[in-house]
């Protein structure tokens, strides 16, 4: 019966499996068809030349990029989390009704609107005379208001991964650990957070794989003086420079494909872990 079940849900999900590994790999392959070439040329087949790879990876300018992509990518990595771990406490702490309903909606109500008529709005209100122009006014076209911006709308993805480990964890373990004369530090640091791990890597993972890629927000935000990866491609697409913007792309998913790994491999020992101790 189980393996009738097996082989059922295999078939089921075949057809889709296969229409996306065939467009991923076949967009992959075409990627690095284009990068490994330097004529800038439209057609499927053409003479492979390393030149572009050779010219692209000595530009300091693309390194530049690569490290400004990376910085943005952590900081609004780091800050989405801290600001979805506490809140997720407090939404569980608050249990059901209309507050929580409401509390959701407004974390939740970025992913509603238009990016572009996100980033406009963050214009208008980063600009000078605008409502935090005052306070924030240096930020406009600058990083610290593409960080803002991007905290806004990739903080939902960090929180609701969060929200569901938290809401895990069953309420007994902490009057548990109080009743053994834990301290709320100690409940938390060794009994709370534990189980919740997994759902701030998850978070963090969601966060920095759509930060580094993303490209309306640091390009309407940025006003050209924040580089990041996704823009430099575009700009290059723009130029016909297709060569160079094949190898931006590929260098963009290689890092992508690391990042996921990294998170991948650190989400096995940190279960690995909770595991061991939760045996013990």
């Amino acid at each position: 019966m189980n393996t009738r079940r097996r082989r059922l849900g295999l078939l089921l999900i075949a057809p889709g499996s296969a229409y996306l590994l065939l467009a991923f790999v076949s967009i992959v392959a075409l990627l690095v068809s284009y990068s490994l070439r330097t004529t800038q040329t439209a057609t499927l087949f053409s003479t492979f030349d390393a030149g572009t790879w050779s010219s692209a990876l000595s530009d300091s300018y693309l390194w530049s990029t690569v490290g400004t992509t990376l910085r943005v990518g952590l900081i609004v990595c780091v800050l989405c989390v801290v600001i979805a771990y506490p809140l997720a406490w407090s939404l569980r702490a608050m249990g059901r009704g209309w507050r929580v309903a409401a509390m959701m909606f407004v974390i939740f109500s970025p992913i509603l609107v238009s990016v572009v008529v996100r980033s406009y709005g963050w214009a208008m209100l980063l600009r000078t005379g605008g409502p935090l122009g005052g306070v924030l006014d240096s930020w406009l076209y600058h990083e610290p208001g593409v960080i803002l911006a991007l905290v806004h709308v990739e903080l939902p993805f960090a929180f609701f991964p969060i929200l569901a480990a938290v809401r895990a964890v069953p309420a007994e373990l902490g009057e548990a650990a109080a009743d053994l004369g834990a301290g709320a530090a100690q409940r938390f640091r060794e009994v709370l957070l534990p189980p919740t791990v997994p759902g701030l890597l998850a978070g963090a993972q969601l966060t920095f794989t759509l930060t580094i890629s993303a490209f309306a927000t640091p390009a309407l935000l940025g006003g050209g003086r924040v580089s990041v990866l996704a823009e430099s491609i575009y700009t290059d697409i723009q130029q016909l420079l297709w060569p160079r913007a094949a190898v931006q792309a590929v260098v963009l998913l290689v890092l992508t494909l690391l990042v996921l790994a990294a998170f991948g491999l650190l989400g096995r020992l940190v279960a690995g872990r909770v595991g061991t101790r939760s045996a013990t």
